[in-house]
């Protein structure tokens, strides 16, 4: 049995973004994962991305140039596509043992990959124990490189 394939649509996660703002290997995966997936995010995960580039480089025109620069192979969805189920997710998130902390701080995440059936892509433990799938960009890779690789008729 092989491992399963990542969803056709993926939900990136807040430090997915500011890996690629911050210069880390992110930066190279947005661009190349999107060749292959659809990326998706939630308009509060936008909002959080800016907040932090801005309280960690304030006034720093190369670090907003290079968040909007992220956001161009992402589709950003609207709140009242996801807040339906923000509650759930909150709820879950709350119940999952994996952060220890009982943090609902991502619940848009969850709400948006419930919402659109997708797997999710982050560095995050909170997401482990909710029963939803999630990418780490390391296992995200080796298995796109993986598909990649596959014969065609395999796929």
């Amino acid at each position: 049995m092989s491992p399963r394939s990542p969803t056709p649509i993926l939900i990136v996660d807040t430090n997915i973004v500011l890996g690629a703002v911050f210069g880390r290997s992110d930066a190279f995966r947005l661009s190349d994962v999107a060749m292959s997936r659809s990326l998706i995010c939630s308009r509060d995960m936008v909002i959080e991305a800016a907040a932090v580039v801005d309280r960690v480089l304030p006034g720093e025109e190369r670090a907003a140039v290079r968040l909007i620069r992220s956001f161009q192979a992402i589709e950003v969805v609207e709140r009242h596509v996801y807040v339906p189920k923000i509650e759930a997710a909150q709820r879950s998130l709350r119940l999952a043992p994996a952060s220890r902390n009982g943090s609902e701080k991502d619940a848009h995440v969850l709400a948006l990959a419930w919402t659109y059936d997708a797997d999710i892509w982050s560095h995050d433990r909170d997401f482990a124990g909710t029963g939803w799938p999630s990418w780490s960009s390391a296992n995200l890779a080796a298995a796109l490189s993986e598909e990649a690789a596959a014969p065609a008729v395999e796929r």
